[in-house]
């Protein structure tokens, strides 16, 4: 009978705890919300997957406008890098049923966001998504072809994006087959501006770390203050220096 007190007592508090949490952080989004998110996405699958994804995406959006309201730049960056790892994940696996329904979401969410400068990488990555689900729906009516989309990572700055191609011939060029090579090179264009946008932070945030009252260009020195000429042994002098080497972990 106490064992069954207990257990009730605690399922109380794993229901009412959110709610509670939720008038407290008002839209700030994360603790037990994102573990019960987490939870619901590995247990789901298919269609409900991505719908789940694109609402868990929006309340990452959201937590990022609270935090921006709130000076909280970081959590904020944060949870707009989740929520775009969320469209991603969208931009895979969204499919024809469903297609129409993502369309209309993200554009209620682009009306949403605006052209705020803190979300101008964001939007790309929505309109992408949007982009993606078009070309879901054209290819739907495009015969002797099909559509692949998979994870690559773009060499110039390292950030995995979703590559879409399509393969094989449709034969003679039609309505839809126009549409479907314009969707995917718009897509493309996105891709480029994404990149260059991240290029362009990565300068900027590498240019802050250096120290104004010093010569970028001089000799660094060791903790101690000396110029540190030591090389380290290796094939040509220094340890590492094979071209085209990458850490991944």
């Amino acid at each position: 009978m106490k064992k069954r007190v207990i257990i009730i007592l605690l399922l109380g508090i794993l229901l009412i705890f959110p709610l509670v949490q939720a008038q407290n952080q008002s839209q700030t989004y994360s603790g037990i919300n994102k573990f019960v998110d987490n939870v619901k996405m590995f247990f789901s699958s298919g269609d409900n997957k991505v719908i789940l994804a694109l609402e868990i995406r929006e309340k990452e959006l959201n937590s990022a406008m609270e935090n921006i309201q709130n000076g909280e730049d970081d959590d904020a960056s944060r949870n707009i890098e989740h929520a775009r790892k969320k469209l991603q994940f969208v931009q895979r696996k969204v499919s024809s049923d469903i297609a129409d329904d993502v369309i209309e979401n993200i554009e209620t969410t682009l009306g949403m966001i605006g052209d705020s400068e803190e979300f101008e990488l964001y939007a790309l990555e929505e309109r992408k998504t949007q982009l993606v689900a078009e070309l879901v729906v054209e290819m739907e009516g495009s015969e002797g072809q099909t559509l692949k989309r998979e994870v690559s990572k773009e060499q110039s700055t390292g950030e995995k994006k979703v590559g879409v191609m399509i393969e094989g011939d449709s034969g003679e060029v039609n309505d839809t087959q126009t549409t479907v090579m314009e969707i995917a090179e718009r897509i493309r264009e996105i891709d480029a501006q994404i990149e260059d946008i991240i290029v362009e932070r990565n300068v900027v945030e590498s240019e802050m770390d250096i120290d104004p009252g010093r010569d970028p260009d001089a000799t660094p020195f060791s903790p101690a203050g000396d110029v540190d000429d030591t090389v380290d042994p290796g094939p040509q002098g220094i340890v590492g220096s094979e071209p085209g080497t990458v850490d991944e972990d």
